[in-house]
This record gives C-alpha cells, structure tokens and sequence, in this order.
C-alpha cells in the first residue's frame, strides 16, 4: 500500500514526481553508509535468443553482475574510447564508475539531483577520469557540444518534463555523438516516449523492447536483493524498496511481466 501511494505521489505533477524522487535518492544515501546499493537500475541478463556474450568482471564487480550488464549493454553499444561521456542521473555512482574502468573513455563525468548522492560518489568512487557533479536534467550545466555520448539509464520516468530534457542532450552532445538511452514506461504511455524522441531533433538509430531480458535478470537476482533489503531497510520501508528493486510478487514486477510496463532501450545520434 505504501508504494502505491507513492506512485499515485508521483503521478500528480510534474513538479511533485520530481520533489519526491529527490528527496527518495537522498534517503538512499543516509540509509547506506556501508555503499551496499551503488546501483540502483534492475538489471538485464541476454536470453538463450540474444548473441551478446556477458562482461567479465572484475571479483569485487560480481556481486552487482546484473546491473552492471544493463550498463554494458547500453554504453557499450558505441566506442567510448577517445569519447567525453556524460551519465544524466547518475545515482549511487556505480554505472559510471563501470563505464570510466571498463570501457575506456577519455573522461566521465556522473551528473545527478541528489547532493547527497554526489557527495557520496566523490567520496566512494575514486577513478581517474571520472568526476560527479550536482545538476538539473532539465537545465544541463555545461555548454553547448560538451560531450560525445550522453548515457540515460532507468532515470527520466522521474523527470518532470522529458522533451525538456531531451531538448538538453541535443544541445550538449557534439555532431555525430550519441544519446543512449533505457527506460520503462506503462504500456500506453510508450508512444508518448516515442513521438517525445522523435520530436527531440536527435535521429533514432536503434530501438529494443528488452523487458525479457529485465525479466530474467530479475528473477536471477531476487533472492541478493531480497537479504540486503531485509538486512539493511527500516521494516515499514521494505514494501517500497520491493517496489522500485521490482521483487517477484512486486506491484512493478507483475506489470513487467504482464506488459502492463514495457522496458525500452534506443540509440540516438545528433546529426553532423
């Protein structure tokens, strides 16, 4: 019931979904001092279907296999190597820490909402090349063709007004580079997602449903999460941690299951 609420919370305003979710990351950051949860995305496994093979990791990675596959899969589908990268809504850090260590790019720069989250990422995660900053995904702190790639993962369903969003990418990515992007909406809200990209004045290159492969990556890591929440979450909060980590049994899980959520990812490229 609580998390329901909340979602109702989130689905008043624009302006109420962003207080909300804000000040929920900035709970995040209080709750885990130990730096158990630097990673807050659900996670992607390939299917028997898909050809990808999965990252090797390094052991200290392991734990967090399945959300670090997510960001395998989606910043990995360009060459980073030589590229400026910037992560909108960079959460707990992890991604970014992975992108900078794994693949390569020439620098990384984690931009979130959260002064708490940043705070703690500057604190937690020290890689060369990478730094993290407060900032608006809705009014980008930097200048026009600032960077080559612009990383979007499981973070602008909590944005106020996406176009406004996409309307920054545009601006701060250089000609030629590129918008990756993965996010889950309701099933009927999908064609708003895709008319709000197509509007953007970025060219869509690629487009996946992989709500399977979130699927099985949730399943795969349902019984982790499941001890860390029970150890680590105040009891009357767990409900809600269920929810946005999409436990089995979770009001989130059996939308995604059902197709009531459809879970996407895209390439987008700004045109030379």
């Amino acid at each position: 019931m609580i998390a329901q609420l909340f979602d109702m919370a989130c689905n008043l305003s624009p302006n109420v979904r962003r207080f909300l979710i804000k000040h929920w990351f900035q709970y995040l950051s209080v709750l885990d001092k130990e730096a158990l949860m630097v990673f807050m995305n659900l996670g992607y496994a390939p299917t028997h279907t898909d050809k990808e093979q999965s990252p090797a990791l390094a052991g200290r990675d392991e734990i967090n296999r399945y959300c670090i596959q997510m960001y395998h899969h989606v910043a990995g589908a360009v060459e980073l190597n030589n590229c400026d990268v910037l992560e909108v809504g960079s959460g707990r850090g992890g991604g970014a820490s992975y992108i900078t260590r794994y693949l390569r790019p020439r620098s990384m720069t984690g931009l979130d909402i959260s002064e708490n989250a940043v705070a703690f990422c500057n604190t937690y995660h020290q890689v060369e090349k990478l730094h993290f900053l407060q900032g608006d995904a809705e009014a980008l702190p930097f200048a026009d063709n600032s960077f080559d790639v612009v990383v979007n993962i499981e973070s602008s369903y909590g944005y106020g007004h996406v176009d406004t969003f996409l309307s920054e990418v545009r601006r701060v990515l250089r000609p030629g580079g590129y918008f990756l992007f993965t996010d889950y909406r309701a099933r009927d809200a999908i064609d708003t997602l895709q008319k709000q990209l197509c509007d953007s004045g970025l060219t869509k290159i690629r487009e996946e449903c992989i709500t399977m492969n979130v699927l099985k990556a949730l399943n795969l890591d349902n019984e982790r999460k499941q001890k860390l929440i029970q150890q680590r979450v105040p009891a009357m909060l767990q409900k809600i941690f269920h929810y946005f980590a999409a436990m089995q049994g979770s009001h989130m899980y059996k939308a995604l299951n059902s197709g009531a959520i459809d879970y996407r990812f895209f390439v987008l490229v700004k045109n030379k």
